[in-house]
C-alpha cells in the first residue's frame, strides 16, 4: 500500500505540472496548491516550499551540491609521475590542480544556480533575518543549500569509509550527514527553517482540503 504524496510533494509536482486548470468543484488540483502556497500567511514559509521544490527538480535531472575544493583533494590531484616512476607535488601541479578544481566546482555551482531560481532571493530574506539577529550573514547561501541536501559528502551519506565498514571520519558524530555550518548557531537556523517550511506546508494543506 503507497503512501499519500506529502503536501511538499504535490506541491512539488504542482510546480513542474505542465497542466495547471482550476476546477471549482474539485479543489485538490495542481494549480490549487500553487494558489494556495501563494495565500500563506507565512511568506517566508511559502519561498521554501518554492525552494525545495525547485531542488526536487534539480535532483531528477542528477544535479548535485558541489564539494567545495579541499586541501587533500587538491593534493591528490596535484600528484604527478616523474620519468623514474616516483609520484611528486611540485609548485606548478599543485597550482594547476587548485586552478582546475576550483573551475570544476564554479562550474557545477553554476547548474545548481541555474535550476535553483528562487534561491538568491530567499537566501537574501535570510541573510538580513540573520543580521538584524547579529549574525554573519554569509551563512545563509551555505544553510540553505544544507537545508536542501545535508548528505555528507565524503561517504555518500553511507556513514561509512569507502570499500571499508569503518566509519566516515568526516560525519562520525551524526553519520551520513554533513556538518552543519555555523555549527550551534547553525542548528538554530535550519530548525527555524524547518519550522518556516512547515508552517507554510500546513496552511497549504489545510485550504486544499477545505
Amino acid at each position: 500500500m503507497t503512501e499519500a504524496p506529502t503536501t511538499q510533494e504535490q506541491y512539488s509536482r504542482a510546480v513542474q505540472s505542465s497542466s495547471l486548470r482550476v476546477q471549482g468543484e474539485r479543489v485538490s488540483g495542481d494549480a490549487d496548491y500553487l494558489i494556495a502556497a501563494g495565500w500563506c500567511k507565512s511568506r517566508f514559509g511559502a519561498a521554501l516550499m518554492r525552494l525545495q521544490a525547485e531542488w526536487d527538480g534539480a535532483e531528477r535531472w542528477g544535479i548535485k551540491v558541489p564539494v567545495v575544493p579541499t586541501k587533500r583533494a587538491i593534493m591528490s590531484e596535484a600528484q604527478v609521475t616523474l620519468r623514474n616512476g616516483i609520484r611528486k607535488i611540485t609548485t606548478e601541479s599543485m597550482e594547476a590542480a587548485r586552478k582546475k578544481l576550483e573551475k570544476r566546482y564554479e562550474s557545477e555551482m553554476g547548474k545548481v544556480m541555474r535550476a535553483l531560481k528562487s534561491l538568491p532571493e530567499v537566501a537574501q530574506s535570510l541573510k538580513i533575518k540573520l543580521l538584524l539577529d547579529g549574525q554573519d550573514g554569509e551563512l545563509a547561501a551555505p544553510l540553505l543549500m544544507y537545508w536542501l541536501d545535508p548528505m555528507c559528502r565524503v561517504c555518500h551519506g553511507t556513514g561509512l569509509q569507502p570499500n571499508t565498514e569503518r566509519g566516515c571520519g568526516k560525519c562520525r558524530e551524526h553519520p551520513g550527514l554533513a556538518a552543519i555550518p555555523g555549527g550551534e548557531f547553525g542548528k538554530g537556523v535550519v530548525s527555524f527553517l524547518n519550522n518556516c517550511a512547515s508552517r507554510a506546508s500546513g496552511e497549504t494543506r489545510v485550504y486544499c482540503k477545505s
